[in-house]
């Protein structure tokens, strides 16, 4: 199956992820179907996409036309098997709860052509047990979205256990269409990637606040205010680049305690992970000009006076 295949999009469950996932779709062209258990479900659903897509139109990211274009490419249902027999590419976007995701993707299987691509939602759970109990393990995959789905550009992709590279590259290039930046995940592990990392900081932020270090007001203006201010341009690997760690003597970058033999080896070569030294002075000032540009934009609204 090649892109130009994909006709119809459908997305199961139009809650708090699945509105906004079937934003997406319908935004850049696809015609997208939207099933929920009834009709009170979808009203919300509607109502919505509807607002949405509004703020959308007042943060001048699209017209008015477009929000009523997209607006119209969207349709609902009630009726599972009607969705599922239109639909060349589902996204489930139901409640973490494992039985209810094995018994729909149950369902979706057994409803679906051979060719659709079945796709969960999940932060949490993990494939092989999402499609145990399906056939076509080819075609299983997660795209896990990030709150709100139509607005935060990132999300992560991967295989389900038996799924193709086929399958995989097929729906990053999906995606990709429709102004999505695919994050490929290698391997599967509850929480995924993001999930894992983001919770790693909301642990440890929460135990310094429960042990007294600093209020939770500084400990959020902390974030916000210091690496939150950097990670638009960079993450921990190009920070580490960009501050120039790879150069520090050996003793003080210290690789020799890092327990990870593979991340020891790499913290051993004094090398960076992206950057070509040649390009270090560039690269730091093009880093400091964006800082400065989101200084103005955030900060210094006044412009310094």
């Amino acid at each position: 199956m090649q892109l130009s295949d994909i006709k119809t999009v459908g997305v199961v469950g139009g809650g708090t992820m699945g509105f906004g996932i079937a934003i997406n779709f319908a935004l850049w062209g696809y015609p997208t179907i939207i099933s929920d258990l009834n009709d009170e479900a979808l009203t919300g659903t509607r109502a919505n996409i509807a607002h949405a897509l509004q703020l959308f139109v007042e943060g001048e990211l699209i017209s008015q036309a477009r929000a009523e274009e997209t607006l119209a490419r969207i349709t609902t249902t009630t009726d599972l098997a009607q969705m599922a027999g239109q639909s060349d590419f589902i996204t489930e976007a139901i409640v973490e709860r494992l039985p209810d995701k094995q018994a729909l993707f149950k369902q979706l299987d057994e409803l679906c052509p051979p060719h659709t691509i079945l796709a969960s939602n999940t932060s949490r759970l993990v494939l092989s047990d999402i499609g145990a109990h399906i056939g076509r393990q080819d075609k299983l995959v997660l795209t896990h979205y990030f709150a709100p789905p139509h607005i935060v550009p990132g999300l992560e992709v991967a295989k389900g256990p038996g799924a193709t590279d086929e399958t995989f590259e097929l729906t990053c290039e999906l995606l990709s269409s429709a102004r999505k930046i695919p994050i490929r995940v290698r391997g599967e592990k509850s929480g995924y990637l993001i999930n894992r990392i983001q919770h790693a900081m909301v642990r440890e932020a929460s135990l310094l606040w429960a042990e007294g270090m600093a209020s939770a007001e500084d400990i959020e203006l902390g974030i916000v205010s210091t690496f939150g201010f950097r990670m638009p341009h960079e993450g921990p690997f190009l920070h580490y680049d960009l501050a120039g760690i790879w150069k520090w003597p050996e003793d003080a970058r210290n690789p020799r305690a890092i327990e990870n033999e593979k991340l020891r080896e790499q913290m051993l070569k004094g090398e960076p992970w992206f950057l070509d030294p040649a390009d270090f002075d560039e690269a730091v000032e093009e880093r400091d000009r964006a800082y400065i540009r989101r200084l103005k934009e955030l900060y210094w609204k006044d412009g310094g006076q």
